[in-house]
């Protein structure tokens, strides 16, 4: 006799109208797809022992508004709720080490959000657009955060991250009006280029002693910055680092060594 617990059971797809939908027990994987652009579902109630939400699962699920994601998930796919315009509240399970790029893309209702401490990478426009995002906190096993990861959050507010934290891709943090003073940790190797443009009410900034170098458009646009603290091993400011901003070399304590692009300020 066959053991039933080397299957598993995928649910490929769902194209009813039933505003609740409460998947069955034995369901292991939600297949790539499975709801997407479902317009009538509310509310999806997942069973235990689903361990995947595959690539677009409930992609532009305009209405659904509640959806636990069970303990035994430790796969996200990307784009598995992108476009979930009425999703508020999101609790990611313990075990989830990695969120795919565009898991949360234009959830832009998204408020709450519980990240494991699990969790290793946020990808690429992850949460892309989640203009009401507040309450959030970073998880401590944090490295990684992708480019425009954050873009145009525009409630999401921090101070500092955790000290795992190295990299800040390309516009991780682009258009975040709600960040004023940031303190970055020393565990930051590399910050993308615009990664904090057009964060117009930030006015204070700590960067790591190591950074040497300035990207691209770095705090560009950033009209209210009046204390930026560069590190002693600043070797180089690009192009459009600090442009919008109103200050001038003059304004801040730069390395003698540092050579700054033409257009830098």
């Amino acid at each position: 006799m066959s053991d039933a617990s080397h299957f598993s059971i995928t649910l490929e797809r769902y194209d009813g109208s039933d505003q609740c939908v409460v998947v069955p027990e034995g369901v292991s994987k939600i297949g790539r797809q499975a709801f997407a652009n479902n317009r009538y579902v509310r509310e999806v109630v997942l069973p235990e022992g689903v361990e995947t939400i595959d690539e677009d699962a409930f992609a532009s699920c305009v209405n659904l508004a509640s959806v636990n994601i069970p303990s035994t998930v430790r796969e996200l796919g990307p784009g598995a709720f992108k476009g979930c315009w009425r999703l508020e509240e999101v609790v990611v399970a313990q075990g989830v080490t990695a969120l795919g790029e565009k898991t949360f893309a234009r959830c832009r209702s998204l408020k709450r959000l519980v990240l494991p401490d699990s969790l290793h990478t946020i990808g690429d426009a992850c949460f892309q657009h989640c203009a009401q995002l507040t309450d959030f906190e970073f998880p401590t096993s944090l490295e990684r955060i992708g480019a425009n990861a954050f873009h145009n959050c525009a409630h999401l507010a921090f101070s500092t991250l955790p000290g795992n934290v190295d990299t800040l891709e390309n516009e991780a943090f682009r258009g975040c009006a709600a960040l004023t003073d940031v303190e970055l940790p020393e565990s930051v190797g590399w910050i993308g280029q615009r990664c904090f443009k057009d964060c117009t009410n930030m006015y204070s900034v700590v960067l790591p002693q190591h950074i040497e170098f300035l990207e691209e458009g770095t705090f560009e646009g950033c009209s209210a910055l009046e204390a930026v603290v560069l590190p002693a091993a600043l070797a180089h400011v690009e192009s459009a680092a600090f442009a919008g901003t109103g200050l001038s070399p003059d304004d801040m304590a730069l390395p003698k060594s540092c050579e700054l692009a033409p257009d830098a300020f």
